[in-house]
């Protein structure tokens, strides 16, 4: 399909779902996950979520509690450098802002060719260390295994749904029998599911248009080829839209480089050779979602870093590992929106509210306003500044 299709498409079962709330999912459900839940639901049980405790291994229970608490550590630092609110006083004027996180988010979790229990972590935490206070996870039913659900015990979240695609997207938004809507819809998506965040937003906030993914890596000619070249397969693993871009000062490195990846992974590689200066510039025009520095002198580059979701410093640091563990949110912005956009994080849960505050003191004030409102004409807004000025 077409953009023009694609949109259509969207807008259609949006619509569905916004008039027949359940019923269409349902519909949906069938249609595209070949399911039929008319009679137990979809909406995960409380079980179902306990026993996943007993179906996952201990070395990804101990992995995903180091992730969980590495990521929460990160949020509560990055909340910790956000004054919760502020006041400025001048001429007797307050004015000032506060903080206050949203009351619901609704957490896409992807489903495709892997299940992603790394989103539940890297959308839910930064969401429950903003205070959300009801967060909701949804994802297409043959992605709720067992790692996703344990991952949502260790974040605390209870309200999760076998759906997926436009159909949650839209149950979300607008509500449904069995789904009540929220005020945000965070979490990366295909281009379906991008397509119905763009549509209902406005209706209900999102985070961003997240996909397919990228990674730009700037390697010197001394990094070991076999990083690279890891790297680099990493991300095509992906799915078959995403990209990778290799910027390296060496001929010779290069040659080594592509010796180690399959001739079909090529196809969704970019790569050039250039000096580390201009490879910086290169990506600053790109904006990538990761950006690697497989570089040894990386602090001399980070400094020229403008437009990145996300940046790996030093040969030993690959984007696995912001993936899964470090701690910033792995959702981040692509299709060059690193010009403008930041990756999710607990600031994205959180809404900013101006705080204005005038006395009897403010005559002058109340003149200036009112002279304003003359000029556009606004009579009752004059006349509300000048009963004031009375006073």
């Amino acid at each position: 399909m077409d953009k023009k299709q694609i949109r259509n498409y969207t807008a259609d079962i949006i619509e569905d779902v916004r008039k027949n709330g359940d019923k269409a999912v349902l519909k949906y459900l069938k249609r595209f996950d070949g399911v039929d839940l008319s009679k137990s639901g979809y909406r995960v049980s409380q079980k179902e979520i306990d026993a996943a405790s007993e179906n996952v291994s201990p070395e990804f229970k101990r992995a995903i509690k180091t992730s969980y608490a590495n990521v929460l550590a990160f949020h509560k630092r990055e909340l910790s450098q956000i004054k919760k609110s502020w006041k400025y006083v001048k001429n007797s004027v307050i004015t000032g802002q506060f903080y206050t996180p949203v009351s619901s988010a609704g957490l896409y979790i992807p489903g495709g060719r892997f299940p992603y229990p790394s989103t539940v972590i890297m959308t839910a935490v930064a969401a429950k260390a903003a205070g959300v206070e009801r967060i909701v996870i949804v994802s297409p039913p043959k992605n709720i295994t067992a790692e996703v659900l344990y991952a949502a015990k260790i974040c605390a979240v209870k309200e999760i749904y076998k759906v997926g695609g436009i159909a949650a997207i839209a149950a979300l938004a607008y509500g449904s029998e069995t789904i009540e809507k929220v005020n945000i819809i965070a979490g990366p998506g295909n281009m379906y599911v991008n397509e119905a965040k763009r549509q209902v937003f406005g209706d209900v906030g999102i985070d961003s248009l997240a996909g397919p993914s990228e990674v730009a890596i700037i390697a010197d000619r001394d990094v070991p080829e076999k990083y690279a070249a890891a790297d680099i397969m990493a991300q095509v693993e992906h799915d078959p839209m995403a990209r990778a871009y290799l910027f390296c000062e060496c001929k010779t490195k290069i040659a080594k480089i592509k010796a180690l990846l399959p001739k079909e992974a090529l196809k969704q590689v970019v790569i050039e050779r250039c000096s580390l200066n201009k490879a910086v510039e290169k990506t600053n025009a790109l904006a990538p979602e990761h950006l690697e520095l497989l570089v040894k002198d990386y602090a001399k580059l980070v400094k020229d870093v403008k437009n990145a979701g996300a940046v790996f410093a030093g040969w030993q640091t690959p984007t696995a590992a912001g993936d899964y563990w470090a701690g910033p949110s792995h959702v981040l912005p692509t299709n060059a929106s690193a010009k403008f956009a930041s990756g999710l994080s607990a600031a994205t849960f959180l809404k900013r509210t101006s705080y204005i505050e005038l006395n009897k003191k403010n005559k002058k004030a109340y003149k200036e306003i009112a002279a304003l409102a003359q000029a556009e004409g606004m009579a009752y807004h004059k006349k509300s500044a000048v009963e004031r000025s009375v006073l």
